[in-house]
């Protein structure tokens, strides 16, 4: 697959050529199958550009004329959960992350290291393979000169050395800033953009340019970013999960049956999530609730139907909220092989901002309340244990 590495028409400007001086230096869910929101949001809330960022390891083929790069792919991997971690004052979010092995020409590699990449960019996809390109594409290579790394300028590709002087995921993050439209700072060494230090912070400023830039690659290569990207509260006084056929109420946040022994004749559970509406919304035309924190006990799936999505209203989440009718239509929704929970709530969350409510409520079940095996068969929605709600477990898009 020929790498993509034109500079977005899009663009107003092109980005600058940066590089670091070493110097300065459960179960899973099941395959695709149909199933079935106080921390307050910020009312200047903003989307979270989701960039698709591939890593590749780069090894020589003749290690005589140059060396491969020590580093391990899961290396590779940790190295983006941290970028992520800094890149998440922008609300910028790299997902998904690919990492990969490849075999690079060694004559090629030697200009790399030279700090002149056009052979190499010329060479991706013709004389070596690069798998599955991002939006952003970074090289891990064993030198390249006396630099930590380095993004050649008016490409969407990086460069990072195996022992960069300061941080690999500054190193990192610093030439995806270049990348970005960012430059260096001279004056604060706890910028992300000063070049030779740890620094990771970015200016109000800084994350403007950096976004209108993301945006812009989105827009270039036909991913069209969010509207809007609103987290479920987090709130046990607005959600949390009651029985089906009692009163009762936890936090976690379950649909299925047999929670535990306390649970006569197969009753179920089932969810209710609340998300708080900023003041003001952009335009938008559909409204998906989505999570990536789906576990799976038993086969619900399988036993108890269609998981749905319906558009409720209470004032405080309780036991007698079990009872509690749709005050819409509900909506089946799909989990995808890789997890992803998915269903189109358009119209409950027109509803409400149309009622001028505080927040968009729903409700999420199974069709069947059990399926009298005894047994338990649990959707499972949590990021830190099965018992703690907290926001962004499920996510309203705005798109």
């Amino acid at each position: 697959m020929r790498l993509l590495i034109a500079a977005t028409a899009l663009l107003l400007a092109s980005c600058s050529s940066g590089d670091e001086t070493a110097a300065d230096s459960g179960p899973t869910s099941s395959p695709v199958t149909e199933v079935g929101a106080a921390t307050s949001v910020d009312t200047t809330i903003r989307a979270v550009l989701r960039v698709p960022l591939s890593l590749y390891r780069v090894a020589s083929s003749d290690e005589s004329v140059f060396g491969s790069s020590s580093r391990t792919e899961d290396e590779l991997r940790s190295i983006a959960d941290k970028m992520n971690t800094i890149w998440a004052q922008a609300d910028v979010v790299f997902d998904p992350v690919r990492v990969e092995t490849i075999v690079v020409p060694a004559e090629l590699l030697t200009g790399i290291d030279q700090l002149d990449p056009d052979d190499f960019l010329r060479a991706a996809g013709r004389e070596f393979d690069i798998p599955e390109p991002g939006v952003i594409n970074g090289f891990y290579v064993a030198s390249a000169g006396r630099v930590n790394g380095f993004a050649p300028s008016s490409q969407r590709v990086f460069f990072v050395v195996d022992e960069p002087g300061v941080n690999d995921e500054r190193v990192s993050s610093h030439e995806i800033g270049h990348i970005l439209g960012l430059h260096h700072d001279l004056d604060d060494a706890d910028r992300l953009l000063f070049s030779g230090t740890n620094g990771e912070a970015l200016t109000p400023e800084e994350q403007t340019v950096a976004r209108y830039f993301a945006r812009g690659y989105l827009i270039g290569v036909g991913l069209a970013p969010v509207v809007l990207e609103i987290p479920n509260v987090g709130d046990g006084s607005l959600e949390g999960h009651t029985p089906r056929g009692f009163a009762g109420s936890g936090t976690g946040l379950f649909a299925g049956d047999n929670l535990n022994e306390n649970f006569p004749n197969d009753d179920g559970v089932q969810i209710f999530l609340a998300f708080e509406l900023p003041s003001q919304l952009p335009p938008f035309e559909s409204v998906s609730l989505v999570s990536d924190a789906l576990n799976v006990q038993g086969d619900p799936f399988g036993t108890l139907g269609t998981l749905r999505a319906a558009p409720v209203s209470f004032d405080n989440f309780s036991p007698p909220v079990f009872e509690t009718e749709p005050t819409g239509p509900t909506s089946a929704c799909t989990v995808g092989s890789d997890g992803r929970f998915r269903c189109d709530v358009t119209e409950a969350a027109s509803s409400a901002i149309a009622a001028d409510d505080s927040h968009i409520q729903i409700r999420v079940r199974f069709d069947e309340v059990g399926n009298g095996d005894g047994e338990q068969d649990l959707a499972m929605f949590f990021l830190t244990n099965s018992n703690t709600n907290e926001p962004g477990i499920f996510r309203l898009i705005f798109d």
